[in-house]
């Protein structure tokens, strides 16, 4: 499935009308940066893994909501964004929702690929 760069958004808010496929960034509150993993999860958790310090949103093919603060979110010039096995650790995005939903791959420019 090809995913759409929705665009960067405040902590706290989602887009408007985000759609299976969809991703975008968390800024802090003012908008004016990109929330730190820290900032947005706080202290205490090892956020090793995310090696960009980029906190992202993402809505999974099967349209579960999730957030990604442990994981390394690679954007690219094209605006779209790669989470890739090897790329840091806890890098393969895994989902879980209400009543056993659950979704688990990785997305290579923009693109979703289940494991």
């Amino acid at each position: 499935m090809q995913g759409r760069r929705l665009p960067d958004t405040p902590a706290g808010r989602l887009p408007d009308a985000w759609e299976p496929g969809d991703f975008w960034k968390v800024l802090t509150a003012d908008g004016a940066r990109p929330v730190t993993p820290e900032e947005y999860s706080g202290a205490g958790r090892d956020y090793s893994g995310n090696l960009t310090g980029t906190v992202w949103f993402v809505v999974t093919p099967n349209g579960l909501l999730g957030g990604l603060s442990l994981h390394t979110v690679r954007e690219h010039e094209d605006s779209t964004i790669s989470i890739r096995p090897g790329d840091g650790s806890s890098n393969s995005v895994l989902i879980e929702g209400a009543g056993g939903k659950s979704w688990h791959g990785y997305v290579e420019h923009g693109v979703w690929r289940a494991c």
